[in-house]
């Protein structure tokens, strides 16, 4: 994606060095647009050392080395070039200006340029001038263009000690959101997503649960987010705190479900409204006679009471209607046809992805699957089973999106 990065004069705008290289890391081409108030705290010098294509003072509109031979304007030429303008941090100077189209700098002029393609604004301020009947105004206001995201800013301890509403969100958040929302694609569909593992408690103490930590539900909410689609998260007992990164994002909920029971009741509650279920969590599958205290060692014994947990995956296919899709993760030690075969005979699922695991204890000390960034996957229909695919998990979240847009 191309990306031109606005930088404001807020305080915040050191932050910025972040973003552009966390942009840059991804795979993004990067341009950046300081304002004069952000020269007051930055230097533009540093973004080039962070790897962005090219960065621009307030006043290079007016400076001919910034154009080709084939260019004439260069805030005509920044805006035909970029697919997404982020403003990160927005000061409230800048707020102001873009709202009342003073473009006496080269973001304003950009910004007037841009036409109808995603711009995002991420404000950054003082809690009393984030609450000013003006600066709200202005968020308003431009917040009513169809093309433009606003990004609340999140609450804590501002730079001048105040405590409140008006923080700059952090900075994976910043990089998350730029990449996953945009504000003209908005799909009407919803899918909800299971991720991480779920915990079997023994008692106030222990627990049973599994190595998972979402990171597959996460890859595949972003995947579905990127495309416009309305997305749940259904998050285990372990779920990547990464996952909250995207809580800015205005077509993502999370909803906490540290144990099958309540992942099943949350899962049953939203899905008879949504129109795909993707099962990514490593659902705890027994269930223990919980004690209320702390069970001592010289009482436990040589075994302990458990029973089978909640099949979630199963009632979501018993309540399934017409025209609602469900898809499944198989996890197994041994990823074989004749195992994957029978587990979409038991639950006829519309697609399953399958791949090998290990939690690195047991035999090979290596984790497999879990926690990884990529493995080998397979993907079982009722019809045909692929080979074996060395793919990232985020590869295999475009997928599913490609699959599900190909069905609809």
């Amino acid at each position: 994606m191309k990306i031109i990065l606005g930088v404001t004069g807020s305080i915040a705008s050191y932050k910025a060095y972040d973003v552009a290289r966390g942009l840059v890391k991804n795979g993004h081409q990067v341009k950046v647009i300081l304002t004069q108030g952000a020269l007051e705290f930055i230097k533009a010098e540093t973004f080039r050392y962070l790897g962005v294509e090219e960065v621009f003072l307030p006043q290079s509109d007016f400076e001919l080395k910034n154009l080709s031979k084939e260019q004439t304007v260069l805030h005509i030429e920044l805006a035909k070039w970029a697919d997404k303008l982020a403003i990160a941090p927005l000061s409230a100077n800048t707020l102001g200006r873009l709202n009342l189209g003073l473009n006496n700098d080269l973001l304003v002029s950009t910004f007037l340029a841009w036409g109808n393609k995603p711009i995002l604004l991420f404000p950054a301020m003082n809690t009393q001038m984030l609450k000013n009947e003006r600066t709200q105004k202005h968020l308003t206001e431009l917040s009513q263009q169809s093309h433009v995201g606003l990004i609340n800013p999140a609450s804590g301890l501002l730079a001048c000690g105040d405590i409140g509403d008006g923080k700059f969100p952090e900075v994976e958040s910043v990089i998350d959101l730029i990449e996953t929302y945009n504000p003209i694609l908005r799909k009407p569909k919803k899918v909800i997503i299971t991720a991480g593992a779920t915990a079997a408690p023994l008692d106030p103490v222990r627990y049973l649960t599994n190595p998972s930590v979402g990171k597959m539900g996460l890859s595949v909410a972003k995947a579905f987010l990127a495309k416009g689609y309305e997305v749940t998260v259904l998050a285990g007992h372990q779920c990547t705190s990464e996952i909250e990164n995207l809580a800015g994002h205005p077509l993502f909920q999370i909803v906490k479900t540290p144990t099958t029971q309540l992942m099943k009741e949350s899962a049953l509650k939203f899905f008879p409204h949504s129109d795909l279920y993707i099962s990514t969590g490593a659902i705890a599958d027994i269930e223990f006679d919980v004690a209320t205290e702390k069970m001592k060692k010289e009482n436990l014994g040589n075994s302990l009471s458990f029973h089978q947990a909640a099949d979630i995956l199963k009632e979501i296919l018993h309540i399934s209607k017409p025209g609602q899709k469900v898809i499944s993760f198989a996890a197994e030690t041994r990823p074989e046809i004749d195992v994957f075969k029978e587990k979409m005979m038991r639950k006829p699922v519309d697609l399953m992805v399958g791949n090998r695991v290990s939690n690195g204890l047991i035999g090979s000390s290596e984790v497999t699957g879990f926690q990884k960034d990529q493995g080998e996957y397979y993907f079982i229909t009722k019809e045909n089973i692929s080979q074996a695919s060395f793919m990232t998990k985020k590869e295999v979240g475009e997928y599913l999106v490609k699959w599900f847009e190909e069905l609809n």
